[in-house]
């Protein structure tokens, strides 16, 4: 099973995550046309085509080095994923890499974003932390993917953790962390949409979240 490579945003409204949302949706629909018209869609002497529009209408020249490509293991037509929950966006699939600092830079910069990582640690405020972390186990081995999560109160194993999601209510925290294998990746996709409704947001302090500080630096373009 192959690793899940994840960009993720968190916007003021839930009507800018949704414009977000249909923005990337455009772009993967342009790129499943390039990969299908296109004489060598993976070459690596070419920017593709979509990315390079996709920089324009948003203000961001789509750079000719690797740093800017999309590498999925496959097809974008069979492997790329848009989700919107509420105020944050999710764009992820199978690969190695889902366009890093420059996808980001065009959600901060080009949709409005208030905070962008491809490392996303999720907080959601509820009633009782313990009994919905101990639903979204439940649901998670429903969904066969016993043993691919671990249900946590000590908050140093988030930091530790590939994605994690955080249960919260008055300094209360129970978290589920998913590490870097692959089978927890997949796990964590499925439990997004199990968040509507709840507005999750990006959690801060983490690594990668803060708006000013894409990559470890400074914001791109």
């Amino acid at each position: 099973m192959s690793h899940v490579v994840m960009q993720a945003a968190e916007f003021s409204t839930v009507a800018a995550a949704e414009q977000a949302a249909a923005e990337l949706r455009r772009l993967v629909a342009d790129y499943v046309i390039y990969e299908e018209t296109a004489d060598a869609p993976w070459s690596k002497d070419a920017v593709p085509a979509p990315l390079v529009e996709f920089g324009r209408r948003h203000g961001v020249p789509w750079p000719g080095d690797a740093t800017s490509r999309f590498l999925l293991k496959g097809l974008f037509k069979d492997e790329a994923n848009v989700l919107s929950v509420d105020r944050l966006v999710f764009f992820w699939g199978c690969g190695f890499d889902l366009g890093g600092a420059w996808l980001r830079e065009v959600l901060l910069r080009g949709l409005g974003a208030a905070r962008c990582t491809d490392l996303p640690q999720l907080a959601v405020r509820v009633d009782d932390p313990h009994a919905r972390a101990a639903a979204s186990g439940e649901f998670l081995v429903e969904e066969d993917h016993e043993e691919q999560f671990t249900t946590t109160s000590d908050d140093a194993e988030v930091d530790g953790a590939l994605f994690s999601i955080t249960f919260e209510r008055d300094g209360d925290r129970v978290h589920l962390t998913f590490d870097d294998s692959s089978g927890q990746g997949w796990a964590f996709v499925a439990m997004l949409p199990q968040l509507s409704g709840d507005d999750p947001a990006l959690r801060a302090p983490a690594r990668g979240l803060d708006a000013g500080a894409v990559d470890g630096g400074g914001a791109v373009g």
